[in-house]
């Protein structure tokens, strides 16, 4: 009898990837591997993770990881292609069942709703046949813990990598690690692919950055309501609601920004706004314009 153990690492940090393992084992060999003690891989240090890690790969027949990077996880957090994360999970599942064909699959269930989850993902079987053991903390099972160990020690070592090719340690890439806040707080305009930015603390970073932006812009428009025509300074501000400019296309054209609608601003100071009622009507309320 084939039997899989899958689990997943790093679920939850604002940087980095996500990583599920399958461990395939057959059922003679089970005492081999219970004799090696692997154990939930978020009990163990990262020292007794590396240690364990060699130990445990010649025990197993197969094993396979998915290597989740950010861009991936927010796509799904998003809703695209009808995801969520818990979904994002279980066709990763899937896959690796339908690569391994085992007769028995030992998950640790990443939803609350157990039942519901595990219909979700023996829709996406090949072989409905395949028997499901569905469990919160499945750590318990050796070869899921086995599983949980390759997840853990392969994303670790993908941190080490980014940490290497950019020069700066931001510590675990969770939350609760000073590191990972400071370097989130500094860097995540600089390197915004490394950050999960459905997370919480990343979207709060870009809300803080608009709000001090419009307020800024209020108090600048406040200025320019004194004059009676606008300015290239004046549109320079549109740039950070996602306004470029772009070249003009008559003599008479000061200059063109592109954003949500068109915004032309002529040599004489006047200005035209090109666009949907609404957006031309928001833009003219930043630009200080009576609607």
């Amino acid at each position: 009898m084939l039997i899989c153990g899958i689990d997943e690492a790093r679920r939850g940090p604002v940087l980095g990837c996500m990583v599920m393992c399958g461990a395939l084992i057959e059922e003679k060999d089970l005492p081999k591997l219970i004799a090696v003690k692997p154990r939930d891989s978020k009990l163990m240090t990262a020292a007794e993770r590396e240690h364990m890690y060699p130990k445990l790969l010649p025990v197993l027949k197969y094993y396979k990881v998915f290597i989740l990077q950010a861009e991936e996880i927010d796509k799904a957090v998003h809703g695209h292609d009808g995801l969520n994360l818990n979904k994002l999970e279980a066709r990763k599942s899937a896959d690796i069942l339908n690569q391994f064909e085992p007769d028995k699959a030992i998950i640790d269930c990443p939803s609350n709703n157990i039942n519901s989850y595990k219909i979700y993902l023996r829709k996406l079987l090949k072989n409905k046949k395949i028997e499901l053991i569905l469990e919160h903390n499945a750590e318990r099972y050796p070869l899921v813990a086995a599983a949980s160990i390759i997840a853990k020690v392969t994303g670790d070592r993908e941190i080490e990598k980014i940490k290497k090719q950019i020069g700066i340690d931001f510590g675990s890439g969770y939350m609760t690690d000073p590191k990972t806040v400071e370097f989130l707080k500094n860097n995540f305009e600089k390197y915004p692919e490394l950050f999960r930015k459905s997370w919480f603390p990343y979207k709060d970073l870009l809300n803080q950055k608009f709000q001090k932006s419009l307020s800024d812009f209020t108090q600048f428009l406040k200025e320019e309501q004194k004059h009676e025509s606008h300015t290239l300074e004046d549109l320079k501000k549109l740039e950070d609601f996602g306004f470029h400019f772009e070249k003009p296309k008559s003599e008479h054209e000061l200059a063109i920004m592109k954003g949500s609608c068109t915004v032309i601003l002529y040599k004489n100071g006047k200005l035209l706004i090109q666009g949907r009622d609404e957006v031309k009507k928001n833009v003219m309320k930043l630009l200080g314009i009576s609607v």
